[in-house]
């Protein structure tokens, strides 16, 4: 028997006496004897595997950079550019290795970094511009309390600016919110009514407008329905729209006044004193009226503008100087003019007295002239002719109508 075995009521191990041997300590559980230290490292016991549990992922790990084997340069010539240096090519990334990603602040952090940062430098400027204001103040000669003072009125002031802006754009912005519904959605039409002198119905010119009861009150405009009604009805000439909140429209017509008649070998025109086409049937010249006699024959439309066409439009403009001259001597009797020839046109005063013009040069004098003869020279009911073709005179003739008489 071992000698450390002699002592067998110590419990941590017997040791003997004899310090020349190896003392080893005792195992209490299984009475055997093992040595302290022998110098091999003892390995852990191997871990069962569970099917059930997924296999371990294996680490990468980073490769060392390879350094590459330095290449000669060839030796450059004398007369060679100088090259540049080469830099230093940067180590490969290694594709296993998890790339880094650079952290950013979330964008709620970022924006009051960015509101901070504009507040900042808005109170630096005006600390600058107090700054500047105070030291102009007091170069002026005011005191601190002055200073102060003004500052707190330009504070108030500037409140109250800033009050009344914004009561305005409120109150704009609502006015311009109930518009709109108004124009989308409001006053809708119940009631149509005309007022006016005019040789149309009502319901003539209601139709004719384009106007109908149920709509919007505020999408009816006078451009719109004067250029409607005045194309389809020529005697009317002008038409306004009148809106009597909340539900009735009123249409107010301006009728025209015949102005020239035009009469041709078969044909009858019209027009009203600003040349538009009223009608295209037979009529006699009335009271205040002008018939126009040696036109030729042209094709018009009944609403539209008159358009003359080569003599025509000669004999057109001489009929307005001369009807212009006439009115301004005061002669409505005279009311005929033929222009079949310019050089010999003729006027009827009164169906009793002819009037002869070579043109329309100095169709003002001659015409005074002629008036003075007809109010002042010749007696009521004569009758014959007045010959007016020469400068600065003119003479009565009794009798005849014609110049051949």
């Amino acid at each position: 028997m071992d000698q450390n075995n002699r002592n067998q009521n110590n419990p941590f191990g017997a040791y003997g006496l004899d310090e020349s041997k190896i003392n080893r300590p005792r195992d209490i559980t299984s009475d055997l004897w093992t040595p302290i230290s022998t110098g091999v490292p003892v390995s852990p016991p191997p871990k069962l595997h569970d099917e059930n549990e997924a296999p371990p992922q294996r680490t990468p790990q980073s490769r060392p950079a390879q350094k590459r084997p330095a290449q000669k340069k060839p030796a450059a010539k004398k007369t060679a550019r100088p090259q540049k240096k080469q830099t230093a090519a940067a180590p490969q990334a290694d594709p296993m290795a998890r790339p880094v990603l650079k952290e950013e602040p979330p964008r709620r952090e970022r924006a009051a970094a960015d509101r901070s940062r504009r507040a900042l430098e808005s109170d630096n400027r005006q600390y600058q511009r107090d700054l500047a204001r105070f030291a102009s103040a007091r170069s002026a000669g005011h005191s601190s309390d002055d200073i102060r003072r003004q500052k707190a009125k330009r504070k108030r002031r500037n409140k109250r600016v800033i009050a009344v802006a914004t009561v305005a754009g409120v109150m704009l912005l609502a006015g311009l919110i109930a518009l709109i519904y108004c124009y989308a959605y409001g006053f809708p039409i119940a009631k149509i009514s005309v007022t006016g002198k005019s040789n149309y119905t009502n319901e003539q010119i209601i139709n004719a407008s384009g106007v109908r009861v149920g709509d919007n009150m505020l999408r009816v405009h006078t451009k719109e329905v004067n250029r409607t009604v005045t194309a389809v009805l020529p005697y009317i000439s002008a038409v306004k729209v009148e809106y009597k909140l909340p539900d009735t429209l009123n249409l107010r017509v301006t009728q025209t006044q015949e102005k020239y008649l035009i009469v041709g070998k078969q044909h009858y025109i019209c027009l009203n004193e600003a040349g538009k086409v009223l009608s295209l049937k037979k009529k006699k010249a009335k009271a205040g009226q002008f018939r126009l006699e040696g036109f030729d024959q042209q094709d018009a439309k009944e609403g539209a503008a008159f358009a003359p066409e080569g003599d025509n439009a000669a004999r057109y403009e001489a009929a307005k100087t001369l009807i212009a001259e006439l009115e301004a001597c005061e002669l409505p009797e005279a009311n005929v003019l033929n222009l079949a020839d310019l050089h010999l046109i003729r006027i009827q005063y009164d169906g009793r007295i002819n009037i002869y013009l070579n043109g329309t040069d100095d169709a003002e004098e001659k015409i005074a002239l002629i008036a003075g003869i007809l109010k002042n020279e010749i007696p009521p009911g004569s009758q014959g002719y007045i010959d007016g073709r020469f400068a600065e005179r003119a003479f009565f003739n009794q009798g005849s109508m014609t110049l051949d008489g």
